[in-house]
């Protein structure tokens, strides 16, 4: 399979995997919602966000150890690949050890930190105490993922890990049926990735790369590798903290009703976060791959292609979201929660960030990191303070807000300087000609098909979502293929369109 058709296959199976984990998301919030209510839900939401929060104790490997798999497998160097899997599974294992004390201290003092009931205490340090048996086998199959991408085993991976998320939704129909408790469904509900595992391990096996599953410290390795994933670690603590510390400062200042009134909403803002973030992981191995050959063309590719195809794939799902948001929230949430549309808009169309994930991808396969990290420290901190101050004046809606200027000031220093000073692009053309011209555009097309429906009545919500995302779609496809393909990317979609067999 050629290079390209690995990414498109990669990248297709990525969305697809991450589209049924977003839906699992997106429809199992009313129905937990309904089931638990509303106070025992907001539990699986916070200690799910700390657990989340933890993932900071990677250090930076899962990003590393792509970029250095990846170029061991360029060189053949079979050594370095072995040593780096044992070392990075002897340090995630004690990574795990981590993980589990910091929540066990967490459920000794849960009561007062999050202001719960005796009995929402009880119920809470379970949920704890599941996420702290799994933490070992779930932190020991992070590498195995990361060899298996770096391999280009990406579609395969992601088809299995669509087989847990396919699980995950069982779970949710076991749970309604047969009644089972919080605990229960959680429980069943993390089971369902450790099922995978054994696949990862036969997959690797079967590769012959001389993979040795017994953790073991290669200070050599390690010597070469930590000084890359210290710095990926810096600024990846900064933006892990300004994205999933929100819903825990909501907990501890407003409680556990704000938690849940931010979940409802992330359910539909994680279908395009997941789908969104698809990019990064399955480009990074090639990236490495360019930047290891030397192949400043592939590249170039990357950087003004890749980005301009994200783009178009981020206006159509976020506009055509967003243009039908109170719909969608009525009908997932209850009418009673349409209040929620307004930053839920805010929250969607701050998500265009993500259209830099082939330039995140270049970034990181080099190794100019440290003006990313001294960044990431200012405007997530300044993120984090702005969120507290708001929260008084927006409630919620602080946190979203703040969320918006940290995507804001981010851009506005990878474009402005990153870019152009540490990487010599032409930043101001791939930000206009990849990005914002399609996202203006797809705007525009937004804003007037609501305009036009906005007084009309229909007889029921599925009708108002239908008809204009239909038209949505249509102008949609029209615009994008008149206007930001290239000639030879219009006869390419031809040409398969004429293929197809039916």
């Amino acid at each position: 399979m050629s290079g390209f058709g690995k990414i498109f296959g990669g990248v297709a199976w990525s969305i697809i995997s991450n589209f049924t984990g977003a839906a699992y998301s997106f429809f199992s919030v009313p129905v937990l919602l309904s089931y638990f209510g509303k106070q025992y839900y907001g539990l699986i939401g916070i200690a799910l966000s700390v657990n989340v929060y933890l993932r900071i104790l990677d250090m930076g490997f899962s990003s590393g150890n792509i970029k250095y798999f990846s170029a061991y497998l360029v060189q053949k160097d079979k050594t370095g690949l072995n040593g780096l899997f044992q070392s990075s599974l002897f340090i995630y294992i004690s990574i795990a050890a981590v993980n589990a004390f910091i929540l066990l201290i967490l459920s000794i003092f849960c009561q007062s930190i999050f202001k719960l009931s005796v009995e929402e205490s009880e119920i809470f340090k379970q949920l704890l105490y599941i996420l702290i048996v799994t933490s070992f086998p779930i932190w020991g199959a992070n590498v195995m993922e990361q060899l298996l991408r770096s391999y280009d085993l990406i579609a395969w991976q992601q088809r299995v890990l669509l087989l847990s998320k396919i699980g995950q939704l069982a779970v949710l129909l076991l749970t309604i049926i047969l009644k089972l408790s919080i605990v229960n469904f959680f429980a069943l509900n993390t089971f369902c990735y450790i099922c995978i595992i054994p696949l990862y391990i036969s997959r690797i096996n079967k590769l012959n790369l001389g993979i040795s599953f017994i953790p073991r410290y290669h200070r050599k390795t390690i010597a070469e590798v930590l000084p890359y994933c210290l710095s990926v670690f810096s600024f990846g603590l900064f933006q892990f903290s300004a994205n999933y510390l929100r819903p825990v400062l909501l907990g501890i200042k407003l409680g556990l009703t704000s938690v849940t009134d931010f979940r409802l909403i992330e359910g539909i803002a994680n279908l395009i976060l997941m789908l969104g973030s698809s990019f990064v992981g399955v480009i990074l191995p090639y990236a490495t791959k360019a930047k290891t050959l030397g192949d400043k063309k592939a590249e170039m590719q990357i950087a003004g292609n890749g980005t301009r195809y994200i783009s178009i794939f981020l206006a159509f799902l976020i506009f055509g979201i967003v243009l039908s948001s109170k719909e969608l929230i009525s009908l997932y949430v209850g009418p009673q929660n349409v209040y929620l549309a307004f930053w839920f808009n805010i929250w969607a169309l701050s998500l265009l960030g993500l259209h830099n994930s082939a330039l995140s991808s270049i970034v990181l396969s080099g190794n100019i990191l440290k003006p990313i990290v001294y960044m990431s420290a200012f405007s997530s901190v300044l993120s984090l303070t702005l969120a507290w101050v708001l929260m008084d004046y927006f409630g919620m809606g602080g946190v979203i807000i703040s969320n918006a200027v940290y995507v804001i000031i981010q851009m506005g220093y990878y474009y402005i300087y990153y870019y152009p000073a540490k990487l010599g692009y032409n930043s101001i053309a791939i930000f206009l000609h990849s990005f914002f011209f399609i996202s203006l555009t797809v705007g525009c097309l937004c804003g007037g098909i609501y305009y036009v429906f906005d007084n009309t009545r229909f007889s029921n919500l599925y009708y108002a979502i239908f008809f204009k995302e239909i038209v949505f779609v249509i102008i949609f496809i029209a615009t994008i293929y008149t206007f930001f393909l290239t000639n030879i990317e219009r006869v390419y979609i031809l040409n398969r369109i004429k293929n197809i067999k039916i």
